[in-house]
């Protein structure tokens, strides 16, 4: 029995520096990588942040030209609506909101 363990010790202290210099790559490749998709997922992140931050303008730019639109539409005089492309677009704007009354 304490030949086989000894044995088992040998090879172990044969293999062991090997084993130990591999483990020991693969923790700084690991940490590498690690680093280096953390950066990447910043990037990303960013990149969202101010895609969100553009959808969010322009949502609210065209929520002020609804408002503006509405205010301007109910201020309509019957000569400016005689112009027809503010006619065209009045009747086009009252025919989608009885569509959507509907």
């Amino acid at each position: 029995m304490e030949n086989l363990k000894n044995i088992i010790q040998k090879e172990v202290e044969k293999i062991w520096p090997q084993a130990k210099k591999n483990i020991s790559k693969f923790n700084k490749d690991a940490s590498r990588l690690l680093k280096k998709s953390e950066k990447d997922m910043e990037v990303i992140s960013k990149k969202i942040k101010t895609g969100v931050d553009k959808l969010v303008g322009k949502a609210k730019r065209e929520e002020l030209y609804y408002e503006l639109g509405k205010a301007v539409a109910a201020k309509l005089t019957s000569d400016q609506l005689k112009n027809t492309n503010i006619s065209r677009i009045h009747k086009e704007i009252l025919a989608i909101s009885r569509n959507l009354k509907k």
